[in-house]
């Protein structure tokens, strides 16, 4: 992929599974969408100062991990589920989506009143990413086309 524009390079990474977020498998905008790295690359920001005094964090130079910015550690992200995840790996960002349901009935009351009279019900359920389903669903379609191959 060396040899391609960045704008092909974004589009093929946009379609690595099937045009949807890796993690919620919701469909990506043409624009909009996250190139996210699986393992963060920590990039080197600073804190910089408004006249007012107040501080924002400016963008800097460099990364902590710059072996970690290739396109086997790149996954196509939705904005939500990128912002969200962060700096988690995927293991981390599983158990936070998990805490979810406890940390909105801890923070809500309109949650607390909206569970109490039965309009919604927490389902606690695996956290299972899009992108681990597909690779399962694409192992799956590997196999049956060696067990058709072999017939």
């Amino acid at each position: 992929m060396a040899n391609l524009s960045k704008k092909k390079q974004r589009e093929l990474l946009r379609l690595k599974f099937g045009g949807k977020c890796a993690y919620c498998g919701h469909p990506l905008p043409l624009t909009g969408w996250h190139a996210d790295h699986i393992e963060a690359v920590y990039r080197n920001c600073e804190w910089k100062y408004k006249p007012n005094g107040r501080r924002y964090l400016g963008s800097g130079t460099g990364m902590a991990n710059p072996h970690l910015d290739c396109e086997t550690n790149q996954v196509p992200a939705c904005a939500p589920c990128n912002l969200f995840k962060s700096t988690f790996s995927v293991e981390q960002f599983r158990k936070k989506i998990m805490t979810q349901v406890d940390v909105t009935r801890r923070a809500s009351r309109s949650f607390r009143t909206a569970e109490a009279f039965g309009q919604l019900i927490a389902t606690p359920t695996p956290v299972i990413f899009y992108f681990e389903q597909y690779y399962a669903d694409q192992n799956n379609l590997i196999q049956i086309d060696d067990i058709e191959d072999a017939m």
